[in-house]
């Protein structure tokens, strides 16, 4: 009977020595459950704060993406105006040669109706020339008539 009761106390003190575990093992467990809860947790935030960082960056892009494309028509039209400009400057450079043109054209008619006036005035002179040659005895007596006038509107010498 006293091994019996050995025995029985043996399975005793094993029992609570299984159940002293069993609780410290619940209670690790329970431990360990905990911090994967916190830890789940964690992570979650953790998830949030990359998707708000991700929508964040999604936004930032756009505004990058909307910001380049309005440089881009900037530039663009930029470089209309620049070759709206230079058709422009090839225009006026145009309109001044043709201005240079006909201002020449006036200058060259201008001249050459002056060329014709002075021929016209040279034949002339020489048909006089040609006149006066032709007849020695009209200078002589224009010459002579002028100087009897001339005689006769100046006062005579002594008075």
């Amino acid at each position: 009977v006293a091994s019996k009761e050995a025995t029985s106390k043996k399975l005793v003190a094993d029992m609570q020595t299984l159940h002293d575990e069993l609780e410290a093992s619940g209670t690790t467990a329970g431990n360990l459950k905990n911090e994967l809860f916190s830890k789940e947790e964690a992570i979650k935030v953790l998830m949030q704060e990359i998707d708000s960082m991700k929508t964040e960056s999604d936004k930032q892009g756009k505004e990058l993406e909307a910001f380049l494309m309005q440089q881009m028509e900037q530039t663009n039209a930029i470089k209309a105006y620049e070759v709206q400009n230079r058709e422009l400057m090839d225009k006026l450079a145009a309109f001044e040669k043709e201005k240079m043109a006909a201002e020449l054209s006036r200058t060259q008619i201008a001249n050459l109706a002056l060329e014709v006036k002075l021929q016209a005035m040279e034949e002339k002179m020489e048909k006089l020339l040609a006149e006066r040659q032709a007849k020695p005895e009209t200078i002589f007596l224009r010459a002579t008539a002028k100087a009897k006038a001339m005689a006769q509107a100046s006062p005579p010498l002594g008075a």
